[in-house]
């Protein structure tokens, strides 16, 4: 990160397997290892780094429990000021990824991922989940077992309502 004002290093960097805990469930990158764009230049006022990734969390999907395949990609940037108009760490604007000198580049990847995660993680996007009766897979086979789609605590509504309806 030695670059002078208008300097600028561009580098495909190999970083190791991502792990990341989502909703209770662990992730993992796949490849095993996957490759980052890590661009970083230098202006007058400090660092400029951005980091570009394609890769793919492997781990459960939220309604099967099958593997999921997500694809996610990552284009985000930092800045680190040179710290000449205070010198103090600032945090609405210096990087957390930049430790005496160097760029933690593994938990930047990591935080960056966890960032772009989707909403749901699915096998796929029509995924039917388990049946809550038997619990068999919905996306195999076809069950016929008949979930109660009424909350018994509304019972005491429900009866007033009817007798509401037949007053009529």
């Amino acid at each position: 990160m030695r670059l002078a004002s208008g300097a600028a290093d561009r580098r495909i960097v190999t970083v190791p397997p991502i792990d990341l805990l989502s909703g209770g469930s662990e992730y993992v990158t796949d490849p095993a290892a996957p490759e980052v764009d890590v661009e970083i230049s230098r202006s007058a006022s400090g660092l400029h780094m951005r980091l570009r990734a394609d890769v793919v969390l492997v781990g459960p999907c939220w309604r099967c429990v099958t593997e999921a395949r997500v694809p996610i990609r990552i284009d985000v940037g930092e800045f680190q000021s040179d710290g000449r108009e205070g010198g103090s760490f600032d945090e609405d604007l210096d990087s957390a990824y930049i430790d005496e000198g160097r760029v933690e580049l593994a938990l930047w990847v990591r935080d960056s991922i966890a960032e772009a995660l989707p909403a749901v993680i699915l096998c796929r996007d029509d995924c039917a989940g388990l049946c809550p009766v038997c619990g068999g897979d919905r996306n195999e086979v076809a069950c016929d077992c008949r979930v109660e789609s009424t909350d018994p605590r509304w019972d005491a509504l429900r009866e007033i309502s009817e007798r509401l309806g037949s007053e009529e």
